[in-house]
Formats: C-alpha cells, structure tokens, sequence
C-alpha cells in the first residue's frame, strides 16, 4: 500500500524511453515518494480516467491528494518532491520557462527516441513483448 504522500507515475512498462527515465530518476527519489505503475497491467489501467491513447501519448501522474497531472505539470510536480532536484522544478514554475516548458516536453515526448542519449525505440526487452506495438 502507498504510503499518503506517494505519486503515482503511470507509465509504459515496455517503452524503452520510460524505463531508461525511471532509471534516471528514481535515484533522486530519497523520500520513496514516486511509485511507478504499469498501466499495461489491466488492474493498473483500471485506476486511471485515461485511455490507453492518452497515457501513452505523455505522462500522467496521481498525486497524494488524488489530483491528475499530465506532461509539463506532471513533471513539475515530480522535480518539487525530489530534493535534490526541487529547485529546478521551482524555477520551471515561473516565466518564461512556465511559458516555454509544455512546448519543450511536447517536442521532447514526440522525438523521445531520437535524443541524445536515449535508448532506442525498440530494445530486445521491448520487443519480445508479445502483443506489444512499439511507439
């Protein structure tokens, strides 16, 4: 059971790009306050208002109090209760990055793939997932 201050993240379980940013990520996370949720899994899926389209279209994250985020918010939202990167979630809040930001995590969740530095659209992980229709 999460604890009352948890985030839940609901992700692509099998997206290369959204493991490769957990990987980055949850080193960050010294509170334990980010839970990662497959929203592959049925059950997972089940506690989300989303479609499938629009979960994999950016990320959307539950916070404590039950409130939705999705994409630029949602990140901002992370950046704050990681301590050691809650200052660029504050600074991300006011212009002209609060401006620029849902643009830039637009492009960024568009071309995830092609960044430098990401993981390739599809690892061998990714597509032995039978079923499974990479991005």
């Amino acid at each position: 059971m999460p604890s009352p201050s948890t985030y839940d993240i609901f992700m692509d379980g099998s997206c290369s790009f959204c493991k490769w940013t957990r990987e980055k990520v949850e080193p960050y996370d010294s509170g334990a306050r980010l839970r990662f949720l497959d929203y592959n899994d049925p059950g997972v899926a089940a506690q989300s208002p989303f479609s499938r389209s629009d979960l994999d279209q950016e990320m959307h994250v539950r916070t404590p109090d039950g409130k939705w985020l999705k994409g630029f918010e949602a990140w901002l939202a992370l950046l704050r209760v990681l301590p050691k990167l809650a200052w660029i979630g504050r600074l991300a809040a006011f212009p002209p990055a609060r401006w620029f930001g849902p643009f830039v995590y637009a492009f960024i969740a568009r071309h995830r793939y092609s960044l430098p530095g990401a993981p390739s659209r599809c690892d061998s992980d990714t597509c032995a997932i039978p079923g499974h229709q990479p991005k």
